[in-house]
């Protein structure tokens, strides 16, 4: 049986790291847009007509949206750019690999809990999927 500070460590721990990872996989984005003539605006708390904290709740710490997008953009910086937040789940790959320690076979709650939340966040979201699969369509538009 864990204490009450233990269980609010853990979650405290979750929290953070997906607070983190959220903003990573946005900013992961960016990395092969910056290898080309694409303008991008990265946004810290975006405003929909919501609140800071609103925006946290709801995930949208911040936001990438591509400006200007040059024609001359190959599809695989595009397709690249939408995948690369698959680069967060990359612990776990290298944990399962036997090259990290695993956190849930020596009994390391916080590490199992953080290399979960950051897989997690690695995961594309549906316009991530969007753009893999259509990237040339929605660059013409």
């Amino acid at each position: 049986m864990h204490s009450l500070v233990h269980l609010l460590s853990v979650a405290l721990v979750l929290l953070v790291t997906v607070a983190v990872g959220v903003c990573v996989h946005e900013l992961l984005h960016v990395v092969p847009l910056s290898f080309t003539d694409a303008e991008y605006a990265v946004t810290v708390f975006p405003s929909d007509g919501e609140s800071a904290f609103q925006s946290a709740l709801t995930g949208s710490l911040v936001r990438v949206e591509v400006t200007n997008l040059p024609d001359a953009t190959p599809d695989s910086v595009l397709r690249g750019a939408a995948l690369a937040p698959l680069a967060l789940a990359l612990p776990l790959a290298l944990v399962a690999a036997g090259v990290l320690p695993n956190p849930v076979a020596t009994g390391d709650h916080f590490g199992t809990v953080a290399l979960l939340a950051l897989t997690g966040c690695g995961l594309p979201s549906p316009a991530d999927w969007s753009v893999a699969w259509h990237g040339s369509e929605l660059a013409d538009n």
